[in-house]
């Protein structure tokens, strides 16, 4: 991205501050209910999910805590760590499991409201990069447990500056946003990139469909660019979700996923309707620079993966999945099961 490219999205941003708080003092109308109180939340999930691939155990444990406090009537802080025990087996198949308890601060941000069109985002947020990172990577979310193989490309946290929010083009069509700029930082728990970018999406209520790209440029060694894609539906008259992803990065590499879950909730018996079936196929293939991101697969990769999850409740979730791996050197499966559990917990009485 050259100098004037970043000139012009910063002129873009102080624009759209501009034009959106106009237009927020235009259709606001005085307040004629009682003010609401609000209270601060903990909530989180808590996972357990043994995976086997290739054959060898890893006792994934994770509890990820988030805590949402509203500063008044349009400021909020939240923020989100995660506790995460990879614990694999200590010398032969017969030994005891160890390991250590990674910890990470996922995100730790002031949200203002300036107007129904736009939120200013201050601090340490979820990059913003398609949408996995920030709507199904918390396990008791995401229909199927392993990773993506392209996650790592643009994705992450950063620490910076991000704008966000949705225009209404007609009562079929949502426009949504988001612009942000972070900076480099090498302090641990809060790594971050120098990095500009910003991603649109379409979104259809009346089809629940919503497609959209999102823009990378790297400000910081080779100025790398990745581009992306995605994709969600949800039909109307069928309890079935469709999810895309696609990225594109010349050094990094490229790739894509695709997963569909069907649930049952029209069963007739009622133990069925916790019942969702899950299926999801993807590929990535190395960049120009292999190994230029240490999180990536250093040969091209094709993984399809099937399974099951039941909903016990609508936070107790139980899990089994079944894959195989394709690489240049062979293949392997790879297993997973266990379980999640979300909870919601308020600090305090409220509404």
């Amino acid at each position: 991205m050259s100098r004037s490219c970043r000139v012009g999205l910063f002129c873009l941003v102080a624009a759209g501050i501009c034009i959106a708080q106009e237009n927020g003092a235009m259709t606001q109308s005085p307040q004629t209910t009682e003010a609401v109180k609000s209270v601060p939340v903990v909530s989180g999930g808590i996972a357990f999910v043994p995976t086997w691939d290739a054959t060898s155990p890893t006792l994934v444990s994770i509890i990820s805590p988030v805590l949402l406090i509203p500063l008044g009537r349009n400021l909020i802080f939240e923020s989100r760590a995660a506790f995460e025990g990879d614990f694999e087996r200590r010398g032969s198949n017969s030994g005891d499991f160890t390991g250590r308890i990674d910890k990470s601060l996922d995100y730790m941000e002031l949200d203002y409201l300036a107007n129904r069109y736009m939120t200013v985002t201050a601090g340490r947020f979820l990059t913003p990069f398609n949408i996995y990172n920030e709507r199904f990577y918390p396990n008791w979310i995401r229909n199927t447990q392993t990773d993506p193989l392209i996650l790592p490309i643009g994705t992450g946290s950063d620490n910076g500056l991000m704008l966000r929010g949705g225009i209404a083009a007609n009562k079929n069509v949502t426009l949504n946003y988001a612009l942000y700029v972070s900076a480099l930082t090498t302090t641990d728990q809060f790594e971050s990139e120098r990095h500009a970018g910003m991603r649109a999406s379409v979104f259809l209520p009346r089809d629940r469909l919503e497609v959209g790209m999102s823009l990378q440029h790297q400000l910081q060694d080779g100025r790398i660019n990745r581009y992306g894609f995605h994709l969600e539906w949800q039909p109307l008259r069928a309890p079935f979700d469709l999810r895309a992803e696609g990225v594109y990065s010349r050094e990094e590499g490229s790739g894509l996923w695709v997963e569909g879950g069907y649930r049952l909730r029209n069963a007739r018996q009622l133990r069925l309707r916790g019942v969702q079936f899950v299926g999801r196929t993807q590929l990535f293939n190395t960049g120009s620079v292999p190994g230029i991101n240490v999180d990536l697969f250093l040969s091209s990769t094709k993984r399809t993966e099937m399974g099951v999850n039941y909903y016990l409740t609508d936070g107790w979730k139980a899990l089994a999945s079944y894959g195989r791996t394709f690489t240049a050197t062979g293949a392997s499966n790879i297993w997973t099961v266990g379980m999640t559990y979300r909870f919601v917990v308020p600090l305090g009485p409220g509404q």
